[in-house]
């Protein structure tokens, strides 16, 4: 029996409309209710509901365990786009990847990447167009993880390697005393001029700094949990991290907004990225643009091995994880990761001098009951806080300081 040909049909889909709509329908047979099911396409043009449902298609129909050369690499990227990286905090990375693999691979299916010379063609390509290492091997990834989401989701019997070029390590930038001093002579505003402290003084990654929140901060035990309750730990390890005697103060005074890198007081999610202001502030420091937000984490480690920190030390600093070195109740000792924190206080008594603004706001930690305040017989502490804050401190040191000041 021959089944009739329907509007638009691509496969077992085709176009419809329902009484008084003007909107196309992706119609199909549902063979286990053994009625005609509609989804609206949102358009009411004829060509862009053919394009639409198309598209639908290629990204929803069912694939079981084809071969690869049947199975276009297009597909397979864009399902890996839209099913599972559009939703993480990489997708732009993620599309314009998908972009150049696209432009280069075109209609190519995924058996394209076993042909001798292919890989190395694209690779050769993106060094044409001045990629450096690093960003080709991250193109490389999102490949990767596209084909090997798609053989674990049985779309396709098999995955072709996917060959991912290591990093040239060599390359890593490292700022020297003066350059990192540049950072902060270039006037930045105020939320950078705290991310640039959290950085330096807990070598954690830029998402981490900007998603830190006061809850986040035990100051009794003087600890930051970078990981909040309630986060599952990725790859990328958010450790616990002592309160170096630079940063606690900053801390202190900042404790009452929504979080520590905060341009805004309504602000009610953090800052996505600080990319464009990182430019600027790169700018007017007079640094080149191998200097990026994670320069600082790469400096700062570099700095504590100088300086003689256990190489635990500052893998625990940096997140990475190393057996029989991390315990639960580690943190709480008086000495938790020391030499690190001690190492890094030296290295902003060496820095402050080269430095236009002050960097240590000279406050003891703030307790709910009162205790005296070391200005030696300085306001501007005082002023600093207020400044800092927005509103004036109510503790009752404070407000005897100013009264008799």
């Amino acid at each position: 029996m021959r089944t009739k040909q329907r509007l638009g049909q691509i496969g077992d889909y085709w176009l419809s409309k329902r009484e008084r709509s003007e909107l196309w329908y992706r119609t199909w047979y549902d063979s286990k209710s053994r009625n005609t099911r509609r989804a609206s396409l949102g358009t009411a043009d004829f060509d862009e509901a053919q394009l639409r449902l198309a598209e639908w298609i290629r990204l929803n129909q069912r694939l079981e365990q084809e071969k690869p050369e049947d199975v276009p690499l297009a597909v397979v990227l864009d399902r890996y786009y839209e099913k599972h990286a559009k939703h993480t905090r990489s997708a732009r990375i993620s599309r314009l990847a998908i972009d150049k693999l696209k432009g280069f691979f075109v209609d190519a299916g995924v058996s394209i990447l076993t042909t001798e010379g292919s890989q190395s063609d694209f690779e050769s390509h993106l060094r044409r167009l001045g990629s450096s290492d690093g960003y080709i091997a991250r193109i490389q990834t999102v490949l990767k993880a596209a084909v090997n989401r798609s053989h674990q989701h049985h779309e396709i019997a098999s995955a072709p390697y996917v060959r991912v070029t290591p990093a040239n390590k060599e390359r890593e930038r490292i700022l020297t005393l003066d350059e990192a001093a540049a950072l902060f002579n270039a006037n930045p505003p105020e939320h950078i001029l705290m991310y640039l402290l959290l950085a330096f003084n807990t070598l954690a990654r830029p998402e981490a700094i900007l998603e830190l929140q006061p809850f986040q901060v035990d100051f009794e035990n003087r600890l930051i949990r970078l990981n909040p309750p309630g986060r599952q730990q990725t790859k990328k390890f958010r450790p616990t991290l002592p309160i170096t005697d630079t940063i606690l103060p900053w801390l202190q005074v900042n404790a009452g907004k929504p979080f520590f890198v905060t341009w805004h007081k309504n602000q009610a999610s953090p800052i996505g990225s600080i990319k464009t202001t990182w430019r600027k502030l790169r700018k007017e420091a007079g640094l080149d643009k191998d200097v990026v937000p994670y320069t600082i984490r790469h400096t700062m480690a570099t700095e504590l091995r100088k300086r003689g920190v256990p190489g635990w030390e500052v893998s625990g600093f940096l997140g990475h994880k190393q057996g029989g070195i991390t315990e639960r109740y580690a943190k709480f000792a008086p000495d938790y990761l020391g030499q690190a924190a001690q190492a890094i206080d030296e290295y902003f008594q060496e820095l402050q001098p080269h430095v236009e603004r002050d960097l240590s706001l000279n406050v003891i930690p703030l307790r709910t009951t009162c205790a005296p305040l070391q200005t030696g017989g300085d306001s501007q502490v005082i002023e600093k806080l207020e400044r800092l804050n927005g509103f004036e401190p109510s503790t009752c040191t404070l407000a005897r300081y100013r009264s008799t000041n």
